[in-house]
């Protein structure tokens, strides 16, 4: 994953070792501060946008190689953004929505086209087998899918049918969803705030819903309305024999270099994990993930959340 080529390169996303202009999200990135931004997408937007301000930098890169070392929709986004500037300005608000429900898992509370074409590009991706084919199979048919999402049902019906399915189960009530709010004055001894936690609670017969269901029911993308301040997530599924599985993790773009959306540091899980106890690991939680129990707890969701943020608030550093 190194560029050795004599041409001017840009990485898209991800990170390639070698390339002349990084503009990506990714942690460690070398991304130049004025084009930083929560997502590659909008790093790519914002790039083009101030070019006509650098005609120096505009003919260095006008013929530039693009790069990037996987394959996934804020790659896409991104790539095609630099390759065709002037017809991706005309899309720019649902390729970035696209962009955050892949990378994000954010199912926008106004247009479910975004989500459509994350659900899309994934299972093209799928299909090709491997990045290059990927991208050299789907950008031809991006500006395609960009205007016509909504009806190729083929690309993302089913996955949206489950998706409605499961917000229709928190709407109506079975899936329960409540907020824990850290209140720091509770903790005097510890300085510093860990966050609001957003719980949902599973009854049986319902699956754990999938993040961007999370996403919807806490939007804290847009920092207002009920995801504001939340940086925990707490799921809590009942099992038939007696109590619970959990679920700790951040929000799904906590793993990023944001910008807008707040920086959400990893705990020291391993810190948690020796208070929980042995029913915990901290293995296989994905990229924002904390820990999760192996086997079921008697615990009940309220004890747990406040169970979780008393842990978390005796960690941080005590006030003098």
């Amino acid at each position: 994953e190194e560029y050795t080529g004599s041409s001017p390169s840009i990485c898209a996303d991800g990170l390639v070792k070698g390339a002349s202009l990084q503009l990506t999200h990714w942690s460690g990135n070398e991304t130049p501060a004025e084009y930083k931004a929560d997502l590659s997408t909008e790093i790519a937007f914002r790039w083009l946008k101030l070019l006509d301000s650098n005609p120096k930098q505009q003919a260095h890169y006008e013929n530039a190689v693009v790069l990037n070392n996987h394959c996934d929709t804020d790659g896409i986004m991104s790539i095609w953004a630099l390759l065709n500037p002037e017809k991706a300005l005309d899309y720019e608000d649902i390729m970035v929505k696209a962009a955050a429900a892949g990378d994000f898992s954010e199912w926008a509370l106004t247009s479910d086209r975004g989500m459509q074409l994350d659900i899309a590009f994934t299972k093209l991706i799928d299909k090709a087998g491997n990045d290059k084919d990927a991208y050299d199979q789907i950008l031809p048919q991006v500006e395609e899918l960009l205007t016509t999402i909504s009806r190729r049902k083929d690309l993302w019906e089913e996955e949206m049918a489950e998706l409605d399915s499961q917000l229709d189960a928190v709407l109506d009530g079975h899936i329960k969803t409540s907020r824990l709010q850290d209140n720091a004055s509770k903790f005097s001894h510890a300085s510093g705030k860990i966050g609001d936690m957003a719980v949902l609670v599973h009854p049986l017969g319902f699956d754990q819903v999938k993040a961007p269901v999370v996403t919807k029911c806490f939007p804290h993308y847009f920092g207002i309305g009920d995801g504001k301040g939340v940086t925990r997530l707490l799921l809590a599924m009942e099992q038939e024999g007696g109590g619970y599985m959990y679920v700790y993790e951040r929000p799904a773009y906590a793993w990023a270099d944001t910008v807008s959306r707040p920086a959400i540091k990893k705990p020291n899980v391993d810190a948690i994990l020796g208070s929980l106890g042995p029913k915990w690991t901290g293995e296989d939680v994905g990229m924002t993930g904390l820990c999760k129990t192996t086997t079921p707890i008697m615990t009940t969701p309220d004890e747990m959340s406040n169970e979780l943020l008393s842990i978390e608030r005796g960690l941080l550093p005590r006030l003098r």
